[in-house]
């Protein structure tokens, strides 16, 4: 069972189920309402773990009532918690998430800066069979990408804006995985052009997830897409990191990254047409098929 370390941002999430997105100055009451844990990095070792891999996390959270509630739920999910640190003081960063009638989410985060060290140091040689982190991370994301490259495995990249600030991360990664706000954000556009440029500038694997559109890659200096799998969206909140936890999955069992990118594809379409909390196992990949 493939091992995997995912870094980054891992928060409550209090999501509100809304007919429509309201006007500022105005009052409205949800139609549901749920707390559950989130964040990137969290949601990404979750999936891994419900899609039949071996999870770790590392990041922080506060030693408040919500980081108690975040390690019951490692603990539930069997997710290691073994490079996740306890920040006394300072409160677990937590969003607010709009979640409209069709299923589109909008998020407003707070994150304290002390949850996010300035050094991640990895006890001995590095145990893992691939790593995934975010850019939320910057210092955590280049310590365990370079641990992940020296030791010869996948060392994957959700590339969020901003990217920049996760230069060296950037730049030690072997699959580095672009929102389309991301690629704009640190190249100036989304097209296959400048993803063969950023694909040069770094050596890696890249690709830009587009939400429903095909997924773009470069590869070997060759440009194609992977198409998305047909779904209805019930609740698109953390589709992208399900995506990003199956994609460095599947490169940990020694799929060739297109494939990769088609297994996540699955992944995140059977995300997406469930309620918020709800991950997808092997079985709803099976139905993709």
């Amino acid at each position: 069972m493939p091992h995997i370390v995912c870094a980054g941002l891992i928060t409550v999430d209090f999501t509100f189920e809304i007919p429509g997105y309201p006007v500022e100055g105005t009052k409205m009451r949800a139609e549901g309402a749920r707390m559950v844990a989130g964040g990137g990095a969290l949601i990404a070792a979750s999936a891994v773990a419900a899609l039949g891999g071996q999870a770790s996390l590392a990041g922080a959270v506060g030693d408040d009532a919500l980081g108690a509630f975040l390690r019951d739920t490692f603990a539930a999910r069997g997710i290691g918690d073994e490079l996740v640190q306890v920040v006394p003081g300072v409160g677990t960063a937590h969003s607010a998430v709009l979640i409209s009638a069709g299923g589109e989410r909008t998020i407003i985060n707070h994150r304290d800066a002390a949850l996010f060290p300035e050094v991640l140091t990895l006890a001995g040689p590095f145990g893992f069979d691939a790593a995934l982190a975010d850019t939320r991370w910057p210092a955590g994301a280049a310590a365990l990408l370079h641990g992940a490259r020296a030791a010869g495995k996948p060392a994957v990249l959700d590339a969020e804006a901003p990217v920049r600030l996760a230069q060296e991360a950037l730049h030690l990664a072997s699959h580095i995985v672009f929102s389309q706000q991301g690629l704009r954000d640190y190249a100036g556009a989304d097209d296959a052009a400048t993803l063969a440029a950023v694909a040069q500038e770094t050596g890696a694997f890249v690709a830009v997830t587009r939400g429903a559109a095909p997924v773009l890659c470069h590869e070997g200096g060759a440009t194609f897409e992977v198409a998305t799998f047909p779904a209805r969206a019930v609740d698109t909140l953390g589709a992208g990191d399900v995506w990003h936890g199956a994609f460095t999955l599947a490169l940990a069992r020694g799929q060739a990254a297109r494939d990769a990118v088609r297994h996540a594809n699955a992944a995140a379409a059977a995300k997406v047409a469930l309620p918020a909390g709800v991950l997808p196992g092997p079985d709803d990949l099976i139905a993709m098929a």
